[in-house]
């Protein structure tokens, strides 16, 4: 993506990159667990035992630091979530408003306060920009700290094509397309490796890795590679507190690099409730243009 382009959806990228980094949770001074051979299978109904099942959901307090190869800022998010339903992210700086993104399970609604301009669509702009197949049902499973494909492949969605192993200590499910591209590199067979991804389409080259503690199955790190695009996503989770019997991060990192951009994001968050939420309003003044992408 081009400067410019990156630019116009800057707080749209970030506002949605913040949905993954509410949802990811471990536990904080847990015993140490020696991870142990687990199927596949297995692994995913941990995971899933595992689960933040919600009605509502808010995180009061994000505390950001945002930086790129084109500008730094700080800013503060707060973010409300209905099951099924809806998904508000609101970002301000100086207690002024900066964005916001409303998801429902058919549209995404995005207005830029600064800029003066909104976007309404369906999600298949987002997934472009993303490069990731994303819908409400992924964001949400997301938000619970379920495990869940970039792809909207129905093998994939059962993760019939992934696989399990162990490394480091941890619990790893990742695509099995990854898994055979690891054993190719490690052969020495990168020229066939790449003759071979040549005849595959793009999608089967974006290689997925989640790692999770032994002790609560919890999502500790995420992987994404686009080889195709040489681009990378990272995050990674740190410092936790309770909530309701399950734990979240206090520190949260991303890195994004590709050839256009390199991004950093540095989260803190606090204030996590339950409680019923009665307002998911997003305003749209009437002299904002409309950014159209096709």
């Amino acid at each position: 993506m081009k400067a410019g382009g990156w630019n116009k959806f800057r707080f749209l990228v970030v506002l949605l990159s913040l949905l993954w980094f509410s949802s990811c949770r471990t536990a904080r001074n847990i015993e140490i667990v020696e991870a142990r051979p687990m199927s596949t299978t297995k692994l995913l109904k941990r995971v899933e035992q595992n689960a933040f099942d919600y009605n509502y959901f808010s995180v009061k307090r994000i505390n950001c630091q945002f930086s790129d190869r084109y500008s730094k800022a700080n800013f503060r998010v707060n973010l409300k979530a209905q099951r099924d339903n809806k998904i508000l992210v609101s970002i301000s700086k100086l207690n002024i408003p900066v964005g916001r993104v409303l998801l429902t399970p058919d549209s995404v609604k995005y207005v830029n306060y600064i800029d003066k301009n909104y976007f309404l669509d369906d999600y298949s702009y987002v997934s472009k920009v993303l490069n990731i197949d994303l819908d409400f049902a992924t964001i949400q499973s997301i938000l619970s700290n379920q495990a869940f494909s970039y792809r909207n492949d129905p093998d994939d969605r059962d993760f019939k094509t992934f696989d399990s192993f162990i490394e480091n200590g941890q619990y790893v499910l990742q695509s099995e397309k990854d898994r055979k591209w690891v054993k190719i590199e490690e052969k020495g067979k990168i020229e066939k490796a790449e003759r071979r991804l040549k005849r595959l389409d793009e999608d089967a080259i974006i290689l997925q890795r989640m790692f999770f503690n032994p002790a609560n199955f919890a999502l500790t790190r995420l992987l994404i590679e686009d080889k195709t695009n040489e681009r990378q996503l990272v995050m990674t989770f740190d410092d936790f507190e309770k909530f309701e019997r399950k734990n979240y991060p206090g520190l949260i990192e991303m890195d994004f690099n590709s050839p256009q951009n390199k991004v950093n994001l540095k989260i803190r968050m606090s204030g996590f409730s339950s409680e019923k939420i009665t307002s998911f309003s997003i305003k749209i003044p009437e002299k904002y243009e409309e950014i159209r992408v096709n």
